[in-house]
């Protein structure tokens, strides 16, 4: 194609190849492990200040719970969305600044975390901010295969559109939910999980019955 190149300056089509791409997806994975060095840092600090490593689980367990939960979702993230660029053959100015957004979301989701888990359980402020960056997330990565796809930068998904919105409709929800009823708490991201199970049971019921057929 004479619209994709891998040079290093931008072509008159505004879009960059494969190699830039890999350049590209190199500079994010060291910004994920930058925010994953974040969480472990308050940590080592906290560990320094301690007599012993039972006084440390012991009274310390509320910051390695938070700790915990932010390591998963970045990695859970990440993977997401290092499959969405499996088979891309290059990006565009939109989807480089839809990578800013998205990197600077999990750069700032280890501090939504503490404030979150740290909070008083019930704050709409610290709730919402944690849920909201999620939502942020999940939605820049949906934005993202939206402009691969009608960019011809990645073939187009089959199937109903809800199948690839689904996680940032129930994001959107479970936002609401947590506003409106904070007393809830984090429970409410649970609603994820629900979707998660409904979403693969219906895929696996279509691909039953497309079998059968």
């Amino acid at each position: 194609m004479h619209d994709v190149t891998d040079g290093d300056h931008q072509p008159a089509s505004g879009r960059f190849g494969r190699e830039s791409l890999e350049r590209l997806m190199t500079f994010g994975d060291a910004v994920v492990a930058i925010a994953i060095t974040l969480i472990v840092l308050p940590l080592v600090d906290t560990a320094m200040d301690v007599d012993s490593a039972a006084g440390f689980f012991s009274g310390h367990w509320d910051t390695l719970l938070a700790a915990a939960l932010s390591f998963v979702v970045v990695a859970v993230t990440w993977h997401a969305h290092r499959k969405l660029f499996i088979g891309a053959s290059g990006y565009n100015a939109t989807i480089f600044w839809l990578e800013v957004v998205w990197l600077a979301a999990e750069v700032f989701l280890p501090v939504a975390t503490v404030l979150d888990v740290l909070g008083d359980g019930v704050g709409r402020a610290a709730l919402g901010t944690y849920i909201g960056d999620l939502l942020l997330i999940v939605s820049t990565m949906r934005f993202q295969g939206v402009v691969l796809e009608r960019t011809g930068l990645v073939p187009r998904s089959r199937g109903p559109w809800w199948a690839r919105w689904h996680v940032v409709v129930t994001w959107c929800v479970i936002l609401v939910l947590a506003l409106t009823f904070p007393g809830v708490g984090g429970y409410w991201m649970l609603l994820a999980l629900v979707d998660a199970l409904v979403v693969r049971m219906i895929g696996l019921s279509s691909a039953r019955r497309g079998s059968d057929g």
